[in-house]
C-alpha cells in the first residue's frame, strides 16, 4: 500500500518510481497496478457509493474533469478538448452539498460534450435525486420545485443547457443582456456549485498523478482516478474543505489554459512555416508535421 501511496502522490514516469525503491521497472508496474486493481472497487464502495448513500438532501453539484490522451495522432484528435486547447479525458464527478464525492463515471474522450456524459450517467441522477417518504414532508421552494415535486435538484455548468425539460438540472442562464435578476441566480449557483472546485483541488493537492501529466496506459485510468478519489474522500472525512482548496483548483485551471494557448499558438506558428515552405501543397505536409509531435506531450489537463 506505501508503494501505492507513493506512486499517486508523486506521479511521474514508471523509471523514476521504481528507482526509489530500487525495484526493477517491471516488477515495480506489476505490482502496484495489480494492487490498485485489486483495491480501486472496494476502497470506492467504502469511501464513495457509501456517501452516496448516506445523504439525505440528495442536492448533487456536478463538473466535468480532463486529464491526458493518447500517443499517436489519428488515436489524439477525439482526445482534443478544445475548451483547455489540449489533449486529455473528461471524467463527471458529483458532489454533495457536505463536500463528498457521490459519484465518478468512467473516463470519457475530451472531446465529449459535458452534457453527453451527463445523459450516459441519467440513471444514477436519477435514484440519488429521488426523494423518499420522509423528504417529501420538508418544505422545498427551490428552482424548479413545482415542475419536479419528486426529485431534489441537481446543479450542473453551462454545458448542461437545456436538461432542465425532462429533469431537475439547474445550471447559470447564457447570455450577455441577462436581467440583474438572472445575474443574482446566477451567481448564486456558482457559490452553491463552488464546492465541486474545493473537491477537485484538494484531490489535485493530495494526489499528484491527477493534477500532472498521465503517462500511463488508458485502461488504467478509471481504476487510478476512482482510487483517488475514494482516498480523497477519506481525507475529507478528518480534514474539512476549505475555500483554499478551491483557489488552488482555479490557479491551476487557469494555468492550464494558459499553457493550451501557449501550444496553440506554436502550432499556428509551425504551420505557417509549413505552409511557407511547401508552398500550395502544404495543406497535406502540415498534419504530417505539428500535430503528431503534439499528440507525444500528453499534456494533462
Amino acid at each position: 500500500m506505501f508503494m501505492v501511496l507513493v506512486v499517486l502522490k508523486n506521479g511521474g514516469t514508471w523509471e523514476m518510481l521504481s528507482n526509489i525503491f530500487h525495484v526493477k521497472t517491471a516488477t515495480f508496474i506489476k505490482t502496484t497496478t495489480s494492487f490498485i486493481r485489486v483495491i480501486a472497487p472496494r476502497i470506492y464502495d467504502d469511501w464513495v457509493n457509501e456517501k452516496a448513500q448516506e445523504e439525505n438532501m440528495r442536492m448533487l453539484v456536478t463538473s466535468g474533469r480532463t486529464p491526458t490522451g493518447p500517443g499517436n495522432m489519428a488515436e489524439a484528435l477525439p482526445y482534443y478538448s478544445a475548451k483547455h486547447k489540449l489533449y486529455g479525458y473528461k471524467v463527471e464527478v458529483s458532489v454533495g452539498p457536505r463536500g463528498f464525492a457521490l459519484n465518478c463515471t468512467g473516463h470519457a474522450r475530451g472531446n465529449t460534450y459535458d452534457i453527453t456524459i451527463f445523459r450516459r450517467n441519467e440513471a444514477f441522477h436519477h435514484t440519488t435525486r429521488r426523494k423518499t417518504d420522509e423528504d417529501r414532508t420538508l418544505r422545498d421552494t427551490g428552482i424548479l420545485s413545482a415542475e419536479y415535486p419528486d426529485e431534489w435538484a441537481v446543479l450542473a455548468d453551462k454545458g448542461c443547457q437545456g436538461l432542465e425539460q425532462h429533469m431537475r438540472c439547474i445550471h447559470p442562464t447564457k447570455g450577455s443582456n441577462l436581467s440583474a435578476a438572472v445575474v443574482q441566480q446566477n451567481a448564486d449557483i456558482s457559490s452553491d456549485r463552488i464546492i465541486v472546485e474545493n473537491w477537485f483541488g484538494r484531490m489535485c493537492g493530495l494526489w499528484r498523478i491527477c493534477a500532472d501529466k498521465y503517462r500511463w496506459a488508458e485502461d488504467r485510468y478509471d481504476d487510478i482516478f476512482q482510487t483517488c478519489a475514494a482516498l480523497t474522500n477519506m481525507h475529507i472525512g478528518y480534514y474539512p474543505l476549505r475555500a483554499a482548496n478551491g483557489e488552488e483548483y482555479n490557479q491551476r485551471q487557469n494555468r492550464l489554459i494558459v499553457i493550451g494557448r501557449e501550444k496553440e499558438k506554436k502550432r499556428h506558428a509551425s504551420l505557417k512555416n509549413v505552409t511557407e515552405s511547401v508552398g500550395a501543397s502544404g495543406s497535406e505536409c502540415r498534419w504530417m508535421t505539428v500535430p503528431i509531435a503534439r499528440a507525444q506531450e500528453k499534456t494533462t489537463i
